[in-house]
């Protein structure tokens, strides 16, 4: 069912068959998204993946390759993140070869044609405006600006800024693609129902012409691009609630597999799940919050765990203090073993039950793809949390939780005074 390999111009290829589907889900993928904006070029990678899809040889328009597609019952789409560009396409078995002929040309004949290149800045500039005016983008600004140093490359917006994207010209477009868009730097991965021989034919004929070498890559990040211990306020008086970030440097993808897939459980059994500490704590025990979650960013060199909440302002400083104060006794003495049994049981059904949605599989299948050493099955993941002890979640957390660089974020009511920053700087002073 499942096979990787790689094209003689060392494009990587996993697919995993399921003979059951009457489809094919063809994604292709380059390393390399908004932090890879240069100076005074936030949004060129954004830009690019919009360009993607306004002509190639063989549908030399958006209209073209949006009704031939179409025509086929198929979809597609391209998408742009921090790390990666991306674009996709679903088609009906029958259509094996258009997908891959599409998918090709999309990558590495894209032809930008001009009156395209200012159609889509002004639809980028109306996204980036609408991104704006959204309470959320301006929570995750502040909260990325507080956590990041000035200038690190994770602070670039994604969809970009108005005054660079304005700017950017067909020259910056092709010079980035030729950057990005190498066979080296190339990922494919196909589910669905297909023959291997088939496939691995039209790889070849539609895939394997392709030779450049050089690419750049997504830049090296360390612990230094966290900013120090602090409490950032921002008062913003037409949100409702107090919203609420905590976060502290963690794992990186430097870290095993093995640790990575710890830290999720100890992040289920104490915040994520309905039955974790904090949520048991905050919800059903004292009604202080609606919710309360947390992740991990995890790139090369970098990673850190947020948890985050909301609060009413009267309930602001019990909550906060809450946390911190769970969060501390955790660390110091970890879960019980009968946390520990139901939550490895939870999350071990949880990996059965995604293989058997496609999208699940080829989500996981392209992750593991780009990012890991290998594709892992779930029964190899099920055996690594199977594994886990108590002892090793306690050591985790004792050697790659950091709190000398822990920031708490506190966004809506609260003013921001000297006052207000000594106070809630007292509450974080308890993880050190």
């Amino acid at each position: 069912m499942l096979n990787t390999f790689s094209l003689n111009n060392n494009i990587r290829v996993a697919t995993y068959s399921m003979r059951s589907l009457r489809s094919i889900h063809l994604r292709i993928d380059v390393k390399g998204g908004s932090v890879l904006g240069d100076y005074g070029k936030i949004g060129l990678a954004h830009f690019l993946e919009h360009m993607l899809i306004q002509g190639i040889p063989s549908l030399p328009n958006a209209e073209a390759m949006s009704d031939y597609i179409e025509s086929l019952a198929g979809s597609y789409n391209a998408s742009t993140g921090e790390f990666s560009i991306n674009f996709f396409i679903t088609v009906p078995k029958t259509h094996l070869e258009d997908a891959v002929k599409i998918a090709s040309e999309v990558f590495f004949e894209p032809l930008f044609p001009e009156a395209a290149i200012e159609k889509e800045r002004r639809a980028i500039l109306e996204e980036i405006r609408q991104r704006m005016d959204s309470p959320e983008y301006k929570i995750g600004k502040f909260v990325r600006e507080t956590r990041f140093i000035k200038g690190c490359p994770l602070l670039n917006p994604v969809a970009g800024i108005i005054s660079d994207v304005e700017k950017i010209t067909k020259a910056d477009l092709i010079a980035f693609w030729e950057k990005l868009f190498v066979p080296k730097n190339t990922y494919i991965s196909i589910t669905g129902s297909f023959e291997e021989a088939e496939l691995n034919r039209h790889l070849k004929q539609y895939f394997g012409a392709y030779q450049k070498t050089t690419f750049a890559k997504i830049p090296n990040f360390t612990d230094k691009d966290l900013s120090a211990r602090k409490v950032g306020i921002r008062f913003d008086s037409n949100l409702k609630s107090n919203y609420v970030d905590l976060s502290f440097p963690s794992l990186s993808l430097e870290n095993s597999l093995a640790l990575r897939l710890r830290q999720n459980i100890i992040l289920a059994i104490l915040v994520n799940l309905s039955r974790s500490r904090m949520f048991r704590l905050l919800r059903h025990q004292r009604g202080l919050v609606y919710g309360v979650n947390a992740g991990s960013l995890i790139t090369n060199g970098l990673g850190y765990t947020a948890i985050a909440s909301e609060s009413s302002k009267e309930n602001l400083e019990e909550v906060v203090t809450l946390i911190v104060q769970e969060l501390a006794t955790f660390i110091r003495n970890g879960p019980t073993e009968e946390e520990l049994a139901v939550t490895k049981e939870f999350l071990s059904n949880q990996w059965l039950m995604s293989f058997d949605h496609p999208s699940s599989i080829a989500n996981w299948v392209e992750g593991d793809l780009l990012w890991e050493d290998k594709i892992h099955l779930p029964e190899e993941m099920i055996e690594l949390i199977k594994s886990t002890t108590l002892q090793d979640l306690i050591e985790l957390m004792q050697k790659h939780w950091d709190f000398k660089k822990v920031n708490l974020v506190i966004q809506g009511s609260l003013k921001n005074t000297l006052d207000h920053v000594k106070k809630y700087s007292e509450i974080l002073a308890k993880l050190s």
